[in-house]
């Protein structure tokens, strides 16, 4: 687990993942949480489905590279959003990640300081050098919480930005 002074970012097991996929206000209730009040969109669905789970279920990799970590606020005890990498570093280093904030959570610094935990937790692991983010051109709020990071653009394009931090050489 990750915790902030807000949060408390916690990666899903196998199982709660499957949980998160078929029912997340069950699995919030299994944890004593509130339900986050966003659905699973069908392609973070998909992609739980198709890319973290089969990978999670490999003993030889390592899971917390390969599941959701649902962000609960302390406070009141509830989800508020969801980060995930996509992968375990590769041969440079740099490991990507994705994330999403409620609606209703939005635009109250939270996203800002669960990706500072992240990248806090990130510079213990000593496989991680470059943490990357790549979010829709037009998602504003998103790269301002990567810019309050101290992600650097790399990438623009007619669709997406692309931001890097180097946490080490």
């Amino acid at each position: 687990m990750i915790e902030t002074k807000r949060l408390v970012l916690r990666p899903l097991s196998h199982n709660e993942l499957i949980r998160h996929v078929k029912s997340p206000s069950e699995l919030a209730k299994d944890l004593g949480l509130t339900p986050s009040t966003s659905l699973i969109e069908k392609e973070a669905q998909e992609a739980i489905l198709d890319d973290l789970l089969p990978n999670l279920s490999d003993s030889t990799k390592n899971p917390l590279f390969y599941t959701m970590w649902i962000i609960i606020e302390k406070r009141i005890k509830a989800i508020i959003g969801g980060i995930c990498f996509h992968g375990e570093p590769d041969e440079d280093g740099e490991v990507e990640i994705g994330y999403g904030t409620d609606s209703d959570h939005q635009n109250k610094g939270y996203m800002t300081e669960a990706i500072s935990g992240v990248i806090q937790w990130a510079k213990s692991n000593k496989h991680v050098h470059i943490i990357k983010a790549e979010t829709d051109k037009t998602n504003i709020a998103s790269i301002l919480v990567l810019e309050k990071n101290n992600f650097k653009l790399i990438e623009q394009n007619n669709n997406f930005t692309v931001m890097k931090l180097k946490i080490r050489e």
